[in-house]
C-alpha cells in the first residue's frame, strides 16, 4: 500500500527538471480531466489517483523513462480500442501494465485526458469488480 508522506510540490521537487517539466505536463491534465470520486495519492515513487484500493491512473520517474499505468485500457475494451488508434504511428514503449515515454508529447494526451475523465470511482471499482468475478468464475471452470 503506497503511503501519502509527500505533496505533490515536494514529489515534483525531487525530480530533475527536465523529468518535472514532463511529468508536470502529463500529470496536471490528469488532474484537468479526472473523473469525480477518486482519491490521489502521492507516494515517494508514484502519484496515482484510486477507487478504494484500486488504481485508475499512475504516473513514475523510472531511471531512463516515465512510466504511466492507465488502468482503464484493461478495464474498459472501448478505451484501449480508443488508446491504440490515437496511438498509431508514435512510438510507445509499453510494457505488461504501463507505458513508458521521456516526453509528454510522445502521448495521444487528447485521449488519455478522455480517458481519465470518461469513468466517475464508482462505475470504474464496478468495471474493476466485474473483471474480478470473472477471472474467479473461470479459475473455478478449469
Amino acid at each position: 500500500m503506497m503511503e501519502n508522506n509527500l505533496s505533490y510540490e515536494q514529489y515534483l521537487t525531487g525530480l530533475p527538471a527536465e523529468r518535472r517539466v514532463e511529468i508536470e505536463r502529463v500529470w496536471g491534465l490528469v488532474r484537468e480531466n479526472i473523473a469525480p470520486g477518486y482519491t490521489e495519492e502521492v507516494g515517494a515513487k508514484f502519484l496515482s489517483f484510486k477507487a478504494d484500493d484500486d488504481w485508475l491512473v499512475a504516473l513514475a520517474n523510472q531511471k531512463n523513462y516515465i512510466s504511466l499505468y492507465l488502468m482503464p485500457l484493461y478495464v474498459f475494451p472501448e478505451m484501449k480500442a480508443k488508446f491504440d488508434a490515437a496511438a498509431a504511428g508514435k512510438k510507445l514503449k509499453c510494457g505488461k501494465s504501463c507505458i513508458n515515454f521521456k516526453r509528454a508529447e510522445e502521448l495521444p494526451l487528447d485521449v488519455l485526458g478522455e480517458i481519465v475523465g470518461r469513468y466517475d470511482a464508482q462505475a470504474y471499482a464496478e468495471g474493476v469488480r466485474q473483471i474480478r468475478s470473472a477471472d474467479r468464475a473461470a479459475a473455478q471452470k478449469s
